[in-house]
């Protein structure tokens, strides 16, 4: 009687994020066909029009077309962080696999080293290296990603422990497979729930971490736009120039709420599959 309202909640769940990913993500594959003109376009005599018939959704200071921008840079925020946490995903699983598996000395060692990382900001870490180095998206990937994989490890390690005494795993050894056979045909199958969940969360922290170094002018960089760029172009004048901020900011908004809700919707399937 308790598992049917929460099967209920979870597809409701998982219903609306996919949903709001889908409008989300038909707008910047279609986005195109609803303005002909160039993200980079230039009109100084149009600059700061309001939404109008030639411009949807204004002009900003240069003239440039907001609409454009906002469907150039959000496909910029969604390649970063879905590349970051591509990488992340892989870098915290392949160390949680080995690091649970192998245990003692090696496992001590880098849950340490994880420990250590995950006590510094990440926002202040990236915005330090981002700031030092030659700010471009492929560095503001690898960045993201190389802060990013240390929830995931531990994730992955934890649920290791829980799988490699198991008589599955003791079967398989005394056939004498090779470690990595081990860790990679028989283990790393039965933790992909728990990764998949935080990989589709680990997405909404990062274009959140994204934006906000691109609103302090230390992510993509001009003539190229993110979301957090052009939300960076209304704070001048935010009342005066709102077509600037708040689409940026809704679409920010809505796109992590999106995934949120997917990954909240994905945990509880998981909890219910495993009552079942």
């Amino acid at each position: 009687m308790k598992i049917l309202p929460q099967k209920t909640q979870t597809n409701q769940s998982m219903t609306s994020g996919c949903i709001t990913i889908g409008l989300v993500f038909i707008f910047l594959l279609l986005g195109p066909l609803l303005t002909p003109i160039n993200h980079t376009s230039q009109n100084l005599s149009a600059s700061l029009q309001p939404p109008s018939s030639s411009h949807w959704m204004g002009t900003d200071y240069y003239g440039r077309d907001v609409l454009a921008r906002l469907v150039f840079g959000g496909r910029i925020t969604w390649i970063i962080a879905i590349a970051s946490t591509f990488m992340a995903v892989n870098i915290g699983t392949i160390i949680g696999l080995f690091s649970a598996y192998q245990g003692g000395w090696i496992d001590l060692i880098v849950m340490r080293l994880v420990d250590v990382m995950l006590a510094f900001p990440k926002l202040f870490v990236v915005l330090l290296i981002v700031g030092l180095g030659a700010s471009s998206t492929s560095l503001l990937i690898w960045v993201l990603a190389l802060f990013s994989w240390m929830e995931i490890a531990r994730i992955v390690r934890s649920e290791v422990m829980s799988q490699k005494n198991r008589t599955y795993i003791k079967s398989v050894r005394a056939l004498g497979l090779r470690t990595p056979r081990i860790v990679f045909i028989h283990i790393l199958p039965n933790v992909l729930g728990p990764v998949i969940v935080s990989s589709v969360l680990l997405i909404s922290t990062i274009i959140l971490v994204e934006s906000s170094l691109s609103f302090l002018g230390l992510g993509v960089q001009a003539p190229s736009a993110s979301w957090g760029s052009i939300l960076n172009d209304g704070r001048i004048d935010p009342l005066g120039t709102w077509w600037l901020s708040v689409p940026a900011g809704l679409l920010i908004l809505t796109t992590v709420i999106g995934f949120n809700l997917i990954g909240n919707g994905l945990h509880k399937q998981l909890d219910l599959k495993k009552i079942v």
